[in-house]
């Protein structure tokens, strides 16, 4: 009877790792698409959530398709230094510091030709993907208690009172 339990166990626990392991496939789908493929579909995507019209596209799809080379070819050469060992303290603040410097051109870019509506939705969008989780929770709570979440507020986050 123990052994019959403790087997159970044993095939349940794997069962729930096999399970764990199978979501994670998901979150890199995107890893099979060419850059051209996801500036298209991260396009199309845009032009559904901020209205875009046809000029806002293929500027859109313009800026995407730069940033993304751009991002590749330093992926690979941060990689390469990476892997050679030859990464020092100082290399790794410059790449991150010319990440931060491509992300404001970015930004400045897409100022240019976004109305201010537009715009204010982007960026919150993108704030989204940048702060996933501590976002996403305060704005489901901002949307449970009736306000808009897309747009700034000057409400101050709600506090657990412990």
């Amino acid at each position: 009877m123990k052994k019959i339990i403790g087997i159970t166990a044993i095939v349940i626990l794997f069962s729930l790792t096999i399970t764990a392991q199978g979501n994670q496939r998901g979150i890199n789908q995107n890893s099979n698409f060419t850059s051209e493929q996801r500036v298209d579909l991260q396009t199309k995507k845009m032009a559904l959530n901020l209205d875009l019209d046809v000029n806002q596209q293929k500027e859109v799809k313009k800026i995407l398709l730069k940033s993304a080379d751009e991002r590749n070819k330093i992926r690979d050469e941060f990689r390469q230094k990476k892997q050679s060992g030859e990464l020092t303290a100082d290399e790794r603040f410059t790449f991150e510091n010319s990440r931060l410097e491509r992300q404001m051109v970015h930004k400045t870019e897409m100022k240019k030709f976004l109305t201010k509506d537009q715009f204010l939705k982007w960026e919150n969008r993108s704030n989204l993907k940048m702060h996933p989780r501590s976002t996403r929770m305060k704005n489901n709570m901002a949307t449970k208690r009736g306000y808009n979440c897309f747009q700034k507020c000057d409400r101050k986050p709600i506090r657990n009172r412990g």
